[in-house]
């Protein structure tokens, strides 16, 4: 990232098992929130990817966190979950080792990833509505607010800079948008990883001159709504290496050499203390994250994003 603290671009992606309640076919806010609301509350998010670049569109890493889900346990639907098994996601490892939502939740709020400060990441997500919806679930280890203003509210004080690609493109799946604009994906479909990466690069192909002329002259940016564009800058500074007990997990497929994957696995989580964000930078002490190549076969040490404290 850039050594003036100069905005850098956080891409994610949540997977989850489905909707109990379908999205209305409606296109009033207040309606469609409401389904939101009792989705999310109700279930579990199975994986959260972060694919993060610099201000000069220079990737710098990606990122998946596997979660707690046990399919014997947790709310979902059957075809969601076989849907995302065919995808390659490892359901009975998300039983055994995955991360605990809140408390990786608790990790990010506690860093300068989120909150109103003038290193805030932008944060960006593809038709992200329950992208942001359980973030901010996973943010606080609550329930979501009651109405949307209360949502909006309540996610603004996390991610103040905020923006959903799908205002640039209202039509298209993101493959086939990303194939549109010859954007090849790298790694598995539907695995958040893979999905942040491609949300990523697309983002930078068709909005990364309004970003970076929003760099240029901050003062532009007036925040008008849930998504969209927000003033000031943001940024994560280095990059170090790191692993301990998180393990990271691989799937089949292939990776460029130019782009780092992790897959976050909690060793023992059920007989060792919660982790700590020692591992992504120097201001904590206790256990470490431990790295690996999403889509590869060693489990060897990589880079990984140093959070500093709010």
């Amino acid at each position: 990232a850039a050594s003036d603290g100069g905005g850098v671009i956080l891409a994610f992606d949540v997977e989850f098992p489905g909707f109990l309640r379908q999205e209305p076919r409606t296109g009033v806010r207040a309606v469609r929130y409401q389904v939101l609301r009792e989705n999310v509350d109700r279930l579990r998010p199975i994986q959260l990817g972060v694919a993060v670049a610099g201000r000069d569109g220079a990737l710098r890493g990606v990122w998946s966190f596997n979660l707690q889900f046990d399919v014997d346990v947790d709310l979902h639907t059957a075809k969601s979950v076989d849907f995302l098994r065919a995808a390659g996601i490892d359901f009975p490892r998300h039983a055994a080792e995955g991360i605990e939502a809140g408390a990786l939740g608790q990790l990010l709020a506690g860093s300068q990833l989120v909150g109103w400060h003038e290193r805030a990441p932008w944060w960006v997500a593809f038709a992200g509505f329950y992208d942001f919806g359980y973030l901010l679930r996973m943010l606080t280890s609550e329930k979501l607010p009651q109405n949307f203003g209360g949502f909006d509210v309540s996610l603004a004080s996390f991610c103040p800079k905020r923006h959903d690609l799908r205002d640039e493109l209202p039509h298209g799946s993101l493959d086939s948008l990303a194939r549109k604009h010859g954007i090849p994906r790298r790694g598995l479909a539907h695995t958040a990883g893979s999905d942040a990466l491609l949300t990523l690069e697309l983002f930078l192909t068709v909005a990364g001159s309004k970003f970076a002329e929003l760099q240029a002259h901050p003062q532009q940016a007036q925040p008008e709504s849930s998504s969209g564009w927000w003033s000031s800058s943001g940024v994560l500074e280095e990059m170090q290496k790191s692993r301990g007990n998180w393990w990271g997990g691989t799937s089949a497929g292939g990776v460029d050499d130019a782009w780092d994957a992790q897959t976050m696995w909690y060793q023992g989580a059920q007989q060792q203390p919660q982790p700590s964000l020692a591992a992504w930078g120097q201001a904590w002490a206790g256990e470490h994250w431990g790295c690996g190549w999403e889509f590869g076969t060693p489990l060897v040490p990589t880079t990984a994003i140093p959070l500093m404290p709010r």
